[in-house]
C-alpha cells in the first residue's frame, strides 16, 4: 500500500514508466504482425531491456540477444542427446546453470551469461517435451527476444538522451577465466561461499527432471527458470551471508506473479478480452508495475507483477481464449521455489551474521 500511495502521475519516474508502456505495446504489435508464437517474450524484452539512455539500453539489449542466441545454439547442439537420456539432461542442466549463475555474478557481462544459461536450459527441456519442435522453439525465442530488444532501443531513441550515469552492477568482477586462479588455494578460500552458492542453485535446477517425471509435469520451463533466476543475487550478499535476499526473492516472485495474473483475470472477467480493454489493462499494469519496481521496498515484486500480467494477457495475435498461461507460470514458480527450499534443507544455507 505504501508503494501504491507513492505512485507519481508526472515527473521522471512517471515518464520512465510511460516509456516502458510504449515499448511493450509496440513490441506486442510488431510480434503480432510477424506472427511469432509467444508474444509475451517480446513483451518481456521490451520491458526489461529499457534503460535511462540509448547507450545503456543498447548495451543491455546486445547482451540479452547474444546470450540468448548463444544459449539457444548450445541447447540445439546437445538437445538430441539429452532428450532421451534423463541422466545426461541432469548433468547438462547442472553445468549450464552453474556457469550461467557464476558468470552472472562475477563478470561485467553478467546479463548475457544469465540468458545464455537460461536459454540453453529452456531449449534442452523443450526437447524433452517436444523433440520435433525444438528447432522452431529456439529460433522463435531468439526472434522474440530480438524484436522486443530492438523495439526497446527504438523507443529509447525517441526520447532525449542523457549521459548514462553508469548503471551500478550488482556484482564484482571476480573471475577472468584464468585456470590458475581456480587452482589457487587463496582464490578458492576467498570465493568459497560464491562457489557453494552456484553449486546449490545448479543442483536445484539439475534435480528438476526427477520432479517432472514424478508428478507428470509437462510445462518444464517455469520450474527451471525459477530455480535458476532466484539465485541471481548480488555477489556481495553471498559473500556477507545475507541469504535472506534469496528468501525475499522467492516470496516476491510468487506474490508478484500471483497479483499480476489476478489483475489480468479480473480484467478479463469484468471487461472481456476486447482489444481496447486489453491494451488499457496492459498500459496501466505496466505503468504501475514499473513504478513499484523502482520504489523503495518491493522492487522485485513489481517486476514479477508486470511479467505475470504480460504472460496472462499477451498470448497471441488473436483474442485471449485460455487463462492457463498465467496459472502455469505461478505453478511453475511454486514448484521451482519448492525445489530450492528442498535443496537448502538438505544443504542448509549459512545463517546471517
Amino acid at each position: 500500500m505504501r508503494e501504491l500511495k507513492s505512485l507519481e502521475l508526472r515527473g521522471p519516474r512517471a515518464r520512465e514508466a510511460a516509456k516502458r508502456v510504449l515499448s511493450v505495446l509496440v513490441a506486442v504489435a510488431t510480434s503480432s504482425v510477424l506472427n511469432l508464437d509467444d508474444l509475451s517474450w517480446a513483451a518481456f524484452s521490451g520491458y526489461m531491456v529499457m534503460r535511462g539512455s540509448v547507450a545503456e539500453t543498447f548495451e543491455r539489449g546486445l547482451m540479452r540477444i547474444v546470450g540468448t542466441a548463444g544459449g539457444a545454439l548450445l541447447g540445439l547442439l546437445l538437445a538430441p542427446g539429452t532428450a532421451n537420456d534423463p541422466l545426461l539432461l541432469m548433468v547438462f542442466l547442472f553445468i549450464v546453470s552453474w556457469i550461467g549463475i557464476f558468470q552472472s555474478l562475477t563478470t561485467n557481462y553478467g546479463y548475457a551469461w544469465l540468458f545464455f544459461g537460461l536459454t540453453a536450459g529452456m531449449v534442452t527441456t523443450e526437447a524433452l517435451a517436444s523433440p520435433d519442435a525444438v528447432v522452431h522453439f529456439a529460433a522463435t525465442r531468439v526472434a522474440e527476444i530480438a524484436v522486443g530488444t530492438c523495439i526497446s532501443l527504438f523507443v529509447a531513441s525517441l526520447y532525449s538522451d542523457r549521459a548514462g550515469r553508469g548503471e551500478q552492477h550488482a556484482h564484482d568482477v571476480l573471475w577472468y577465466a584464468r585456470l590458475h586462479d581456480i587452482l589457487n588455494e587463496n582464490w578458492l578460500r576467498e570465493h568459497w561461499l560464491l562457489l557453494e552458492h552456484c553449486t546449490r542453485a545448479a543442483l536445484a535446477v539439475a534435480l528438476l527432471p526427477l520432479i517432472w517425471r514424478w508428478f507428470g509435469i509437462e510445462d518444464f520451463s517455469q520450474t527451471a527458470i525459477t530455480s535458476y533466476v532466484i539465485m541471481i543475487v548480488p555477489s556481495t550478499a553471498v559473500g556477507n551471508r545475507r541469504y535472506a535476499t534469496i528468501y525475499e526473492r522467492i516470496a516476491h516472485r510468487a506474490l508478484g506473479c500471483l497479483l499480476g495474473s489476478a489483475v489480468a483475470l479480473v480484467s478479463i472477467g469484468l471487461f472481456g478480452t476486447g482489444l481496447p480493454v486489453t491494451v488499457l489493462t496492459l498500459a496501466v499494469g505496466v505503468w504501475v508495475g514499473y513504478q513499484i519496481q523502482t520504489g523503495r521496498e518491493i522492487n522485485y515484486l513489481g517486476t514479477q507483477f508486470t511479467l505475470g500480467l504480460l504472460v496472462t494477457l499477451v498470448q497471441g495475435p488473436a483474442p485471449i481464449t485460455d487463462i492457463t498461461p498465467g496459472l502455469e507460470r505461478f505453478v511453475g514458480i511454486a514448484i521451482g521455489s519448492a525445489m530450492l527450499c528442498m535443496t537448502t534443507c538438505v544443504w542448509p544455507l549459512v545463517q546471517d551474521k
